[in-house]
């Protein structure tokens, strides 16, 4: 019910701002109808990011792709889908436009006041800027499963399990259902936090592997059933390079 609220709150909130944008227009005021239509542009993608959070995946059309993990690697693969990714994305860029906006015209005011505001509006538009560039740079997220261990690339994290070190497989059900893969930490783990501690909710887990079913989409369920039956029989991991072979064949 809050997810609900929340999108139908973004998209009455867009035809509001919408409206004065137009309105803007109409009067000939220039420079509002700049800001409020970026505002519009800002609301209208975050309630379609809230509606497609709220959206169950379609079930997987094809089957798994081939591609490689952090060491070259080859295995099974689970890519992350497109949309979630474009939602943030944008989300991300128009809320950096707007912070470093913000800060060059209070930054025209030379006050103490309006410096204090500038500084922190220019910082706020680099963090985000910067979490944008990460973002970009890893996409698209992926599971790969190799005959050594399960590899996950997602939005701010890179990580590397031996299967030796699994204990365990878990589908977590709640409004945003995720795979936990259980694990101990051992030596030939491998992680790469490229924001530190800062943001990203896989992270937090560490050194179990989550991946978000929101962000797998359609490739959810299919990852799930490879990862948990790889994990249960040992004996047909080495069937990951060699059907991972026969696909690129």
């Amino acid at each position: 019910m809050v997810r609900v609220l929340a999108a139908a709150g973004f998209v009455v909130l867009t035809l509001v701002t919408a409206a004065v944008a137009a309105a803007a227009i109409a009067t000939g005021e220039v420079a509002d109808a700049i800001i409020f239509g970026v505002g519009t542009l800002l609301l209208a993608h975050l309630a379609g990011m809230s509606i497609n959070i709220m959206q169950r995946p379609r079930p997987a059309d094809h089957p798994p792709v081939t591609d490689v993990n952090d060491q070259g690697e080859t295995g099974l693969s689970f890519r992350y889908a497109f949309w979630p990714y474009y939602w943030l994305s944008v989300v991300f860029g128009l809320f950096a436009l707007g912070a470093v906006a913000f800060a060059a015209v209070i930054a025209r005011q030379a006050t103490p006041a309006g410096w204090v505001l500038a500084i922190l509006g220019l910082a706020s538009g680099v963090l985000i800027g910067w979490y944008l560039v990460v973002l970009l740079r890893l996409a698209p997220g992926k599971i790969v499963l190799t005959p050594t261990g399960v590899y996950h690339r997602s939005l701010f994290l890179e990580h590397f399990m031996p299967w030796e070190a699994v204990v365990d497989v878990l589908a977590r059900e709640g409004p945003s259902p995720w795979i936990t893969v259980k694990a101990l930490p051992t030596n030939r783990t491998r992680e790469r936090r490229y924001t530190g501690r800062i943001g990203g909710f896989e992270g937090q887990a560490l050194p179990f592997m989550i991946a978000r079913t929101q962000w797998l989409g359609a490739n959810a369920l299919p990852a799930y059933k490879a990862i948990k039956y790889y994990f249960e029989h040992p004996d047909e991991r080495r069937k990951l390079a060699e059907s991972a072979l026969h696909s690129s064949s």
